[in-house]
């Protein structure tokens, strides 16, 4: 659609340049009168004027209209890379959730096979009096739990395969692979481009189409004031005719004449000087428009930046503490053997385990959320139109 309207307003630029040109014109009047008393069509019933009139001053009013359809397309292709931008960041925050989900299943589904083989475990301990059946009961409602996040992290993978599928014809292939489920890495690096010393607020301030909207937006009013302001000088003009038959007398010959001429007009009443405060009024309000803009864009980026910050530092200390959190696992399982640690225990160091998988899942995605939104936002969406 907003190809479409682009492409209109193409078609608009080329109307206003020809408005520079002469403006030919054809007149063909047939005249029935049987009074004898009507002396302006006492001659040839029919008369044909052909003319062709050129502007040869009109106050700015063309220049002005041009402009006009210049700004109006520069809007056009704001808007259409408004859309661009939108629609990526759309795709990029489905994406995200896919691979958030697909990760999360990852891990669950380890923790449900641990989960299982100790089920196994207490079961047959259960079975030889070792254990209490109410360890049993635990352990399987442990199990259900994670079953139950499982199915909810499918559900939310599928969901975001039916954004995805609305933007990205390629996904719906995809979406139909067998997704591999292998362990996840814990070394917490996220291999990013260094963010220091980049200014990411300047950049997506130069990069905002918004901003070139409201900038274009800004010229067309601008030019519509121009081409009011016209409207209060005369236009001056210069026309040529061809005049055949006559009206007024019977076999009249040819007659061509050149002519000179002025109009203006000011509009009914007072209407023009109200259409010039209008239009003043929207320039202003437009001034503060992208004001408004650049501090929205500014507090988007300011809170991606901070985020990507928070997150970076925090990416060491989640991948510490879960290797600290299955090292305390495996040597809590032991002790259990030992008698040294009771099944709650252990049930309880699966369950932080398993959290803290979690934790570094859901801290990489929003990292890597926020680089990729900083990187949309400050170079663009061409940037990205290719591999």
């Amino acid at each position: 659609m907003q190809l479409q309207n682009l492409k209109s307003a193409g078609f608009d630029i080329e109307v206003s340049k020809q408005a520079f040109f002469p403006t030919p014109s054809i007149a063909l009047e047939r005249a029935q009168s049987k009074s004898v008393n009507d002396p302006s069509y006492a001659g040839s019933p029919q008369v044909a004027v052909f003319k062709l009139q050129q502007a040869l001053w009109t106050g700015g009013r063309l220049s002005a209209q041009q402009n006009k359809a210049i700004a109006n397309q520069d809007i056009e292709v704001a808007r259409l890379l408004e859309i661009q931008q939108g629609l990526a960041i759309k795709t990029l925050q489905a994406w995200a959730e896919l691979v958030n989900f697909q990760k999360q299943q990852t891990a669950l589904l380890i923790t449900q096979k641990e989960l299982e083989n100790l089920q196994g475990k207490i079961e047959r301990r259960a079975e030889q009096g070792m254990s209490a059946q109410s360890e049993v009961k635990l352990s399987r409602l442990r199990a259900s739990m994670v079953n139950q996040l499982l199915k909810q992290a499918k559900v939310q993978e599928e969901l975001a395969w039916l954004k995805l599928k609305q933007w990205v014809p390629e996904a719906q292939s995809l979406s139909s692979r067998r997704i591999e489920h292998p362990r996840p890495k814990t070394d917490g690096q996220v291999h990013l481009q260094n963010t220091d010393n980049i200014d990411w607020e300047l950049l997506s301030i130069k990069q905002s189409p918004a901003a070139f909207r409201l900038e274009a937006q800004m010229r067309l009013q601008e030019a519509e004031l121009r081409e009011k302001r016209a409207a209060y000088q005369p236009e001056i003009y210069l026309r040529a005719e061809h005049q055949r038959g006559n009206h007024a007398y019977v076999n009249s010959q040819n007659v061509n004449r050149l002519l000179i001429g002025m109009t203006a007009t000011t509009g009914a009443g007072l209407s023009l000087q109200n259409q010039l405060a209008s239009l003043m009024a929207k320039h202003e309000g437009v001034q503060h428009e992208i004001a408004l803009t650049q501090r929205l864009l500014s507090e988007s980026v300011q809170s991606d930046v901070f985020n990507l910050i928070a997150r970076q530092s925090k990416t060491e200390e989640l991948k510490l503490n879960l290797e600290s959190l299955q090292e305390i696992q495996t040597a809590w399982l032991r002790q259990f053997d030992s008698g040294r640690k009771t099944w709650i225990e252990v049930m309880n160091a699966a369950q932080e385990t398993m959290q803290s998988q979690l934790a570094v899942i859901e801290n990489d995605t929003s990292l890597q959320l926020s680089y990729w939104r900083l990187q949309i936002l400050a170079y663009g969406v061409s940037a990205w139109a290719k591999p």
